[in-house]
């Protein structure tokens, strides 16, 4: 069926049709109050404080972070800079992230369009805009949810492409496929689901010299960046330290989130009083329900892979869009771990798309009421979830706790790895304090310091807080033996001279943070000496 014609009377999209009376614009809505809410009621993570500090520098300054310390282009920051020019809060610094997830539900909308009719592509749209693991991204202050709409952006202007779009889609495909890369280097996996798509379907080769043209031309574009950022290229091993290998939970964990849910649904988390669906049902039953729609829905969908007409090529573009990624990340991840959610927030809308093919394909009206109403229910459900139990770095609480509880006298405050989340806050205080970070400029992404490095970071230290009666130190999830020495030494450097007077460790979904505060004896001390703005990044 084209994207433009009427479903005929009885087929499955007419019926789908007469069950569900939303539109384009309600899944928009949706999507944008879900986000909206509780924006900036979560704390800032380590990794957002970090696009704090980016989009808070002047251009030129910017753009030398993210070469020498950040692993992205400068796009999704120099955005961020202007959403933050009109509020410097947690809402406005998401701000572009939910603009972007909005714009994930519309290109769902927009592809599923190309085959299913009006009723069958808002029934997409709407599990985009009600997928927990969307509005994850969206109220994050990070890349992923920009560089996967520029990605699926980029995948539906290949469709159009082939499907004789002329100058129009071609540009389109030059200029989202290029901001996506400028974004995000997880852009390059959108353009190796349009090259599955372009050598592996007919449609595609009869078009593979205009896409081939465009993508040369999107790498002539990109070319600036990757020769200017060529010099953290030698650090991008150590940017992902704290991931593990593939196994088979981690596997799980992936594809849970980019099926359903990134949360878990039949089990409650640990200290959660929201109850899991294992409380209410049996265990392998609980399994059954949630898996009984996505299992069946995309099951169905395989069986248009092989269909001619604009439901085969739907079918085929769906699959390419999220299936061949995840397999190429999980091979590459076989040798340099990144098989991690966060990097697939892209999948959705093919997801969903799939999802709403399956559903076209189911004859029995009550079986197809069943299948929705259990796949919207679990999604709520998994919102709910979302809502209750995920909590970030509570960077927030500490600086507020540090604020609240130093004393009267000089205070420094010792950030291992990553100053910035702290600075964020600590701007807020009512008694403001020193804060200065515990790394090494040689070592953008505090993973393998050499003897020497780690001497002159703990020198460094030192002289720092010489001058403070009173010091704390704010440890984020030393999870590896060179971080844990990094942060004996920095308690050593903290309890010199002083004495502890305080020590817990706060956790959240996100990490956990460990705080510590050392005072002198005698607080009598003499206030120090005027010190330079807070030492960062050495």
């Amino acid at each position: 069926m084209s994207a433009g014609a009427p479903a005929p009377r009885g087929s499955a999209d007419a019926r789908l049709g007469r069950n569900l009376r939303f539109g384009p614009v309600a899944a928009l809505v949706i999507a944008a109050l879900v986000r909206l809410h509780g924006l900036g009621s979560r704390s800032l993570w380590t990794d957002e404080g970090s696009t704090w500090t980016a989009a808070s520098l002047p251009l030129r300054a910017l753009v030398r972070r993210c070469v020498e310390r950040d692993a992205s282009p400068p796009l999704y920051y120099l955005l961020t800079k202007c959403a933050i020019a009109f509020g410097d809060d947690e809402a406005h610094l998401r701000l572009v992230s939910v603009l972007a997830s909005l714009v994930l539900v519309w290109l769902t909308y927009r592809l599923a369009r190309l085959a299913l009719a009006r009723n069958g592509a808002t029934f997409a749209a709407v599990l985009t805009a009600l997928s927990p693991y969307q509005i994850m991204y969206a109220q994050e202050a990070r890349t992923y949810a920009l560089v996967g709409a520029l990605l699926v952006a980029g995948v539906y202007a290949h469709a159009r492409l082939t499907a004789g779009g002329g100058r129009r889609a071609w540009w389109a495909l030059v200029g989202t496929t290029a901001l996506g890369l400028w974004t995000q280097s997880i852009a390059a996996l959108g353009v190796l689901a349009q090259g599955a798509l372009a050598v592996g379907t007919r449609a595609g080769r009869r078009r593979f010299g205009p896409w081939l043209g465009a993508m040369v031309v999107t790498g002539v574009l990109y070319l600036p960046w990757a020769w200017y950022g060529r010099g953290l290229s030698e650090h991008m091993a150590s940017s992902h330290w704290y991931i593990e290998g593939p196994d088979a939970h981690g596997v799980f964990k992936v594809l849970r989130a980019a099926l359903l849910s990134p949360l878990p649904l039949v089990a409650a988390p640990t200290g959660s009083r929201l109850h899991g669906l294992a409380d209410y049902l049996p265990t392998l039953l609980a399994w059954l329900l949630v898996a009984l729609s996505p299992v069946v829905l995309l099951a169905l969908s395989v069986r248009e892979l092989r269909a001619a007409g604009p439901r085969g090529r739907l079918a085929r573009l769906a699959w390419a869009g999220w299936g061949v990624p995840l397999a190429a990340v999980f091979l590459v991840s076989l040798r340099q771990p990144l098989f991690i959610a966060r990097y697939f927030v892209f999948v959705t809308p093919f997801v969903s798309v799939l999802y709403a093919l399956g559903v076209t394909r189911v004859r029995s009206t009550p079986v197809r009421l069943t299948l929705c109403t259990l796949l919207v229910g679990l999604s709520l459900f998994a919102i709910a979830r979302y809502e209750h139990d995920y909590t970030k770095e509570p960077w927030r609480e500490v600086a507020a706790q540090v604020d609240a509880g130093h004393g009267a006298v000089p205070t420094a405050v010792l950030v291992t790895f990553d100053v910035d989340p702290f600075a964020f806050y600590a701007r807020r205080m009512v008694r403001p304090v020193m804060e200065f970070e515990v790394g090494h400029p040689e070592e953008p992404f505090a993973a393998h310091y050499t003897p020497r490095q780690l001497d002159e970071l703990e020198a460094q230290a030192r002289a720092n807080t010489a001058p403070y009666p009173e010091v704390w130190v704010v440890v984020r999830s030393p999870n590896s033996d060179v971080r844990r020495e990094v942060a004996r030494r920095t308690q050593a450097v903290a309890a010199a001279g002083r004495r502890l007077v305080l020590h817990e460790r706060i956790e959240s979904a996100t990490g956990g943070l460990s705080v510590t505060r050392y005072v002198r004896d005698s607080l009598a001390t003499p206030a120090p000496a005027p010190v330079p703005a807070p030492h960062r990044g050495t």
